[in-house]
């Protein structure tokens, strides 16, 4: 069995694969053996977790893997740089499109996830991790029932349900990314690791910088940000470019700045389909603003945050998709400081009985960056898990420095702190 795949999940296909990470902290002791048949019930729920990539000439499909072929749980040691080993470490070409890692530990254990892009987004990875507890949690309890057969119907590609468009509404969006284009260039943040030629790290070329709130401070952020009348995923965002203004050289001040925002599809098609479904369905919308050294950030917040609403209302993200075509075909309206994922706040996936799931990150990686590039987008993934504002920010040792990075995040950082101190800390 097989199924071609679409323009869109193309997209995903090539030298450079990526794939969603998801790390789980947890407590109380994993079984292994429980987990591994949790991880087998939930590949039986999805053929896309199932399958592998082929080509046919010019031709791509996903084609179902034998079965001595199927991932399984592998479970290691923990110990430093472990986890950042598992996330370097790449789904083979034409295997598995799906790898689980278990890291065992003293006092807790570690679950790595990396799915293929070309098989989700980010919604869709998290709803897996989600399944793989809740299938443990069922075993666990006696209580799960194994399907009959695997299910063999595989999930429709986002492009077969966007509203259909003619050729001049697409050349029409064209020609508006080609307008806006116009004027002065997109600053991308200088490779200074690639200048220094700096060794990556034993574990590997890619790291993640994270910056985590408790919950007292993300309840005062969010307060502030009420307070102030901006949302908050608009004002990480603003606090992000300025970030990224602060590290541009002073030769950059009369550049824009570009954010691409990832937009989630699945309510907004024909027939709108549930994060289960293990195919990647998210698009995208590009801003572009001036952004001074000292911008005001609740204003560029809202400024972000209308102009994502108002693309998102006109259809604007599925148009990038189904003109992707044509889109390629004009490098200047890619230019990107910023990619942004924002993934929203979730609880985390349930904690099975007996064990608690203390802490969830989620991130893009990459197998392969180019350092000659010279300069390139800084990636972040901001989220709320479990009551905790979370900014991820994966990026290739071999470009940019630990320095920049912190920077960045120490910026957003002071600002997030500023936003909070608008409304009074609680007394006691």
């Amino acid at each position: 069995m097989r199924r071609e795949l679409s323009r869109s999940e193309l997209m995903y296909v090539g030298e450079i694969r990526t794939q969603a990470v998801t790390i789980c902290t947890v407590r109380g002791g994993v079984d292994a053996t429980l987990l591994d048949r949790a991880l087998s019930a939930t590949l039986a729920a999805q053929p896309s977790l199932r399958s592998r990539i082929t080509r046919d000439g010019d031709r791509w499909s996903l084609t179902l893997l034998e079965p001595g072929e199927l991932p399984r749980l592998t479970v290691r040691p923990d110990g430093p740089g472990a986890q950042v080993r598992e996330y370097n470490h790449p789904l083979p070409i034409g295997g598995p499109l799906l790898r689980a890692v278990l890291l065992t530990g003293a006092g807790e254990d570690t679950l790595v996830l990396g799915v293929d892009h070309a098989i989700c987004d980010g919604r869709s990875a998290t709803e897996l991790c989600y399944r793989l507890w809740r299938s443990y949690a069922e075993i666990q309890a006696g209580t799960y029932q194994a399907p009959a057969a695997p299910r063999e119907d595989w999930p429709v590609p986002i492009d077969d349900l966007l509203p259909p468009r003619t050729d001049e509404e697409l050349d029409a969006h064209v020609r508006r990314r080609l307008e806006r284009a116009q004027g002065a260039p997109v600053a991308l943040l200088p490779f200074l690791a690639a200048r220094e030629a700096a060794e990556p790290p034993a574990e590997g070329a890619m790291t993640s910088c994270r910056l985590l709130l408790t919950r007292a401070e993300t309840t005062r952020v969010l307060a502030g940000a009420k307070a102030a009348r901006v949302p908050l995923n608009g004002y990480v965002a603003a606090a992000l470019l300025t970030a990224l203004r602060e590290q541009l050289p002073p030769e950059y001040d009369d550049h824009r700045l570009g954010c691409f925002n990832a937009v989630d599809l699945r309510d907004r098609v024909v027939t709108p389909f549930g994060r289960e479904e293990m195919v990647p369905a998210a698009a995208w919308h590009q801003t572009l603003a001036a952004v001074p050294r000292d911008a005001d950030l609740v204003l560029l917040g809202n400024r972000l945050s209308t102009d994502l609403r108002e693309a998102v209302e006109r259809g604007g993200p599925a148009l990038e998709l189904q003109a992707l075509d044509r889109l390629l075909t004009h490098p200047a309206v890619w230019a990107s400081s910023l990619m942004l994922s924002n993934v929203g706040r979730i609880e985390g996936p349930p904690s099975p009985p007996g064990l608690e799931i203390v802490d969830m990150r989620k991130f893009a990686v990459n197998s392969k960056w180019n350092p000659d590039f010279g300069q390139g987008p800084v990636l972040a993934s901001p989220m709320t898990v479990r009551g905790r504002l979370s900014i991820e920010m994966p990026y290739s040792t071999e470009c940019f420095t630990t320095a920049q990075m912190t920077g960045i995040r120490d910026h957003v950082r002071k600002a997030l702190d500023h936003l909070a101190d608008r409304v009074p800390a609680p007394v006691g």
